[in-house]
């Protein structure tokens, strides 16, 4: 996976703004020599977080990841990459 910087920066921020407005606690890091990532946290169950990051791909398409590779979804469709990231993160209370 081959990132411009300040594209999957682009798409990260817009995914950010989408998981804010449900309530997810997210945080962008841009570490040195490292891709973008976001950081996102379930704020009822802190230690239920996960890194997504954005890339392209050979064809140009550029998708949302997760840290450990998971695919998440297409970066033009954040509302439906933040549901399926909301999923990962969800916490069942019993």
């Amino acid at each position: 996976m081959k990132a411009d910087r300040s594209e999957a920066t682009d798409h990260l921020q817009r995914l950010a703004a989408q998981l804010e407005a449900h309530s997810f606690q997210v945080r962008l890091t841009a570490p040195a020599g490292l891709n973008p990532r976001l950081r996102v946290i379930n704020p009822m169950e802190p230690t239920m977080a996960e890194d997504v990051l954005a890339s392209d791909t050979n064809d140009g398409e550029w998708w949302y990841w997760l840290s450990w590779a998971g695919r998440i979804g297409h970066a033009s469709d954040v509302v439906t990459a933040a549901e399926r990231i909301a999923s990962v993160l969800h916490v069942i209370r019993r």
